[in-house]
């Protein structure tokens, strides 16, 4: 009966406050630049962020801007990969690469896309003028306009190949200015259009520019209140804004330009071309660049060049050049934004994480998230194969090739030894691989600041003085491949390595190699995960086994008697994501597995599936088949929302509740207690994806932390490590307290809004000093009452006294205002 009870119940405390989300994205690889008095907006492939001075006070060096706010999919937009922004009186236009606009207003944020008139969901540049707002995309050109009293856009018409009479040379429209004449430039594949916004309606009047860029396509286009600029790969051809006018300038290699590749031109108000280098790949989304130089401005006076690491820049690549109020803005690739002020480059560097793409997450000793960007590819990812990056304190700090020792960007695992070192494992590296990318693992001493590079060969060190890495050295610990699939710190303190492709090496806290072994019916020892929980060792392979088990603590060995192979085909021929041990009240040890077809459970005797439309299957080893076991009930929530998708991965709190990710509909908390689930998907919750890629937690503020291809989002679960603090002021809210409309009241610690260390205690009191309520600290560091009394009745309106008393015997009080 009483499980029957605890199934049934309603938990109020923990899950009813987790709700505070945050989200995390990069920030620092810039699109595009907006700048309206002292504010300035830059967007990115993770949102809009918006800075300015944090006085108010005009010339606020950039440098010394704060940020005010970000935009991204976690508080409403529809895509994260913002091209380009427009500020339409109070209104913020911003075009995504592939989800239409975003208009985010003082009444919220709307959403245009091809169902609501837009010609595709691709945008390139949104212009406006007067009446018209001009939006460019895959698809052709839509013109809205605003109609007084109503706040939404509507469609006035839409220009293409056919409704212009051909006069228009494609659809597929990838540039698009507004000079002052008002003529509107246009550009694609095919060659460039120009009209008057008074004539687009006529068809005659779209007329077509001749350029002599031997067959070479427009790149970029800039406009200026005299020019008009185009740019190929490596020519930039001038005119007149009158497009009547005769006559061109050219630029190429012999006259100012680099044998270098176009990223970006733009023309100041003095006629200035500035040109930045650096050829771009949408598909891995990366600038690649064969010189130093990454801007040039070309003027009267001559050709003036700014090479990296000089005059205020750094080595990223330039991807927008904007001239606005006769100063001139900088977006890079990586190293935020920059503003000349006076005679050097000033920069504004976003507070982010280093890379959209989380694949691997995992705290260390320190409570310092780290998380990692990697994949199982020897070539650089979309979006991904940046590095590692650091969350400590609020900031952040992320670590490359370029900036550390570290041997690869491609990081696919992240571990801690005994000793506190980090262990950064990389996926394969081969001849085509970038340069400095080496294969293995690299161990970071970071209270000594020394660097080790661990491999088949051995252990070598980096020096320091030389800026490179030393031999390996002979009779020193090795690993059986330089392919790394995870590496995992058991409970006896050894290192556990697995070789994607050879097996797994176990190195003691002495850096001694112990053992290597080869996981059993293995073909090619695809390891991509390692658990240990004190009972067993779990081993997880891509594809090539599944799930394999060695059912004891002892250290396997090829061959033993202790490995077990799961009875189910189902999970013998699967990715395995992750393995978490929980403790049920009613059914004691289950191990939980995500694999990519499906979650299942495994209690030491019998194997389960859990799914959205049965809640749970039971393996029939004597029928090899799946047999119901437990049904849903009518009101309860299913496992991932009912969605039909697949686990990516799963994590145990310390409060014994598993978070699971999915591929396709956010993730699902399993609580053993209740034995219920409660899913988190974009619909219901701020998050950044619906693709989960792993969890990890931060125990001193108990938040979450959830990994996705666009970033991070955390979520508050409770906290577990309470750093030290004592009772200060209590404050209970809401106060007054009215049970109808509020689940419970909530007492507080301020202002560090967390409980003293220890086991603290709060009463209740009634007027008459009569104990009313014992209440237990809740996962969040405070104390909640639903307005109750010991026997579970209500209690009546009134003044009620709070007491809190710590571990030390040191009280506080408060009072409540009770309404029913």
């Amino acid at each position: 009966m009483k499980r029957i009870i605890l199934i049934l119940m309603i938990i109020s405390t923990g899950i009813g406050y987790a709700s505070m989300w945050q989200t995390h994205t990069n920030t620092s690889h810039i699109y595009d630049i907006l700048a309206s008095g002292d504010e300035l907006w830059f967007s990115s492939w993770g949102g809009v962020v918006n800075i300015a001075p944090e006085t108010g006070s005009a010339n606020t060096p950039l440098n010394q801007m704060i940020q005010k706010h970000v935009w991204n999919t976690g508080n409403g937009l529809y895509g994260n990969d913002i091209r380009h922004i427009q500020r339409i009186a109070d209104n913020f236009w911003f075009a995504t690469a592939n989800n239409g606009i975003s208009i985010v207003s003082p009444q919220g944020v709307q959403h245009l896309n091809a169902d609501l008139g837009l010609p595709s969901n691709r945008v390139r540049k949104v212009l406006a003028d007067q009446s018209h707002i001009l939006v460019a995309t895959s698809n052709g050109i839509a013109d809205y306009y605003y109609l007084e009293g109503v706040n939404f856009p509507l469609l006035l018409h839409q220009y293409n190949v056919q409704n212009t009479g051909g006069a228009l040379l494609s659809d597929d429209i990838e540039l698009m200015e507004i000079s002052q004449n008002r003529y509107l430039w246009i550009s694609s594949a095919v060659g460039v259009n120009y009209v008057h916004l008074d004539s687009l309606a006529i068809d005659s009047a779209w007329h077509t520019l001749n350029i002599q860029t031997g067959f070479n396509p427009i790149n970029h286009l800039a406009v200026s209140d005299e020019q008009v600029g185009f740019a190929t790969a490596r020519q930039v051809f001038l005119h007149s804004i009158d497009p009547w006018q005769a006559g061109w300038t050219e630029y190429n290699s012999s006259n100012g330009l680099e044998e270098e590749d176009i990223s970006d031109i733009a023309l100041d108000d003095e006629d200035n071309l500035w040109v930045a280098y650096g050829s771009w790949d949408e598909d891995t989304m990366l600038y690649s660049r064969t010189g130093a130089y990454l801007l040039a401005r070309i003027g009267s006076d001559g050709v003036i060049r700014f090479s990296e690491n000089s005059d205020g820049l750094k080595d990223k690549s330039i991807s927008r050049v904007r001239c606005i109020d006769k100063e001139i803005y900088l977006g890079t690739w990586g190293d935020g934004i920059f503003r000349m002020e006076g005679e050097e480059w000033v920069q504004y560097l976003p507070n982010s994480i280093g890379f959209p793409k989380i694949t691997h997450i995992d705290t260390d000793a320190n409570y310092e998230a780290w998380f990692s960007s990697g994949n199982f590819n020897h070539l650089p990812t979309r979006k991904g194969s940046m590095g590692v990056s650091r969350w400590k304190d609020g900031q952040w700090l992320t670590m490359n090739v370029a900036n550390s020792p570290i041997h690869s960007d491609n990081i696919l695992t992240i571990a801690f030894d005994s000793k506190g070192r980090k262990w950064f494992g990389t996926y394969d590296v081969q001849i085509s691989s970038p340069a400095g990318w080496f294969n293995g693992i690299a161990i970071w001493d970071e209270e000594n600041d020394v660097w080790a590079h661990l491999a088949r060969l051995g252990i070598r060190y980096w020096n320091p003085e030389l800026g490179d890495w030393g031999p390996f050295l002979p009779n020193s610990a090795n690993i059986m491949s330089n392919t790394i699939g995870y590496i995992h710190k058991d409970q006896h303190d050894n290192m556990w390595v697995a070789g994607y492709d050879r097996g797994i090496s176990v190195i003691n806290a002495e850096d001694e190699l112990v053992t290597e072994f080869l996981l059993p019916n293995s073909v090619y020892q695809r390891i991509v995960y390692i658990k240990h929980n004190g009972r067993q060792y779990f081993f997880g392979t891509q594809n090539d086994r599944g799930l394999v088990i060695w059912n004891d603590d002892s250290i396997p060995v090829t061959g033993g008697a202790h490995w077990v192979i799961p009875p189910a085909a189902d999970i013998n021929n699967c990715v395995i994501y992750g393995v978490e041990t929980i403790h049920s009240p009613y059914e004691g040890i289950q191990h939980w597995i995500a694999a990519s077809n499906g979650l299942y459970m495994w209690d030491e005797t019998n194997w389960y599936k859990y799914d959205t439309a049965i809640k749970r299957y039971r393996y029939d080893t004597a029928r090899n088949t799946w047999e119901r076991d437990i049904l849903y009930y009518v009101d309860e929530e299913r496992l991932y929302g009912s969605e039909r998708t697949t686990p990516t991965a799963i994590y145990k709190d310390p409060f014994e509740r598993l978070w699971i990710g999915s591929l396709g509909n956010g993730f699902s908390m399993y609580n053993a207690k209740t034995e219920r689930f409660t899913n988190y998907f974009p619909a219901n919750s701020p998050l950044l994806s619906s693709h989960i890629t792993h969890f990890g937690y931060e125990p001193t503020e108990g938040l979450l932390l959830i990994g996705t291809p666009d970033g991070l989002n955390t979520l508050k679960i409770g906290r577990w490590v309470k750093p030290e603090t004592s009772l200060e002021i209590l404050k209970a809210y809401p106060n007054p307290f009215r049970p109808q409309l509020h689940q419970s009241v909530v007492i507080v610690n301020q202002p560090t809004d967390i409980m003293p260390r220890g086991k603290n205690i709060c009463r209740i009191y009634d007027s008459s000093g009569a104990l009313v309520a014992d209440l237990e600290e809740s996962y969040f560091s405070r104390f909640e009452w639903d307005g109750k009394n010991k026997a579970d009745k209500d209690c009546a309106s009134g003044v009620y006294f709070f007491v809190v008393t710590d571990e030390a015997g040191n009280s506080k009080k408060g009072k409540i205002v009770l309404i029913r």
